[in-house]
C-alpha cells in the first residue's frame, strides 16, 4: 500500500486540488475547514503541511500511523548502492576543470591539488574513469 492511501483514507474532507496533491481537515486540531495540505513527491513519499501549526509527528500520531508511513515500503523500491549520478557528475567535473587548467599551464593551488587528487580517487574507488 503506497503512503497516500494509507493517510488519506484516515483523514476527513479530503480533496484532490491536483493530481498528487490533497487538502484535509487536521486530524490532530478541531480542524472544521481543511488546513492541511498532503502531496506525494516523485518517488512516493509524502510531505504534510498543517497551517495551523500542527507537527507532522502529532498529526500522523493522531490517525495511528508513524513518520515511517510517509515513506513507500524499502522493499518496493531498490537502492542503488553506492554515490548519487550527482556526486558522481561533480567528481568528473572537477577533473575536467582540473585538466583543463592544467592543460592551459596554469599551476593548481595545494589546495585544488588536493580536490584533483580527491576526485580521481573517488572516481577510481567506484571504478569510473575520471
Amino acid at each position: 500500500m503506497m503512503p497516500a492511501d494509507k493517510l488519506l483514507s484516515r483523514l476527513d474532507k479530503v480533496r484532490e486540488v491536483k493530481p498528487g496533491k490533497w487538502t484535509a481537515c487536521c486530524p490532530a486540531h478541531d480542524d472544521k475547514t481543511p488546513s492541511m495540505n498532503i502531496t506525494e513527491v516523485e518517488d512516493g513519499k509524502l510531505l504534510v503541511k498543517c497551517w495551523a501549526g500542527c507537527s507532522v509527528a502529532v498529526i500522523m500520531a493522531s490517525v495511528e500511523l508513524e513518520l515511517r508511513d510517509l515513506f513507500p515500503d524499502s522493499d518496493s523500491q531498490p537502492r542503488r548502492p553506492g554515490p548519487s549520478r550527482a556526486a558522481i557528475e561533480l567528481e568528473r567535473l572537477v577533473c575536467a576543470i582540473a585538466r583543463s587548467l592544467i592543460d592551459q599551464g596554469t599551476e593548481l593551488t595545494e589546495v585544488d591539488q588536493r580536490r584533483f587528487k580527491l576526485a580521481r580517487e573517488r572516481l577510481a574507488s567506484m571504478e569510473l574513469k575520471a
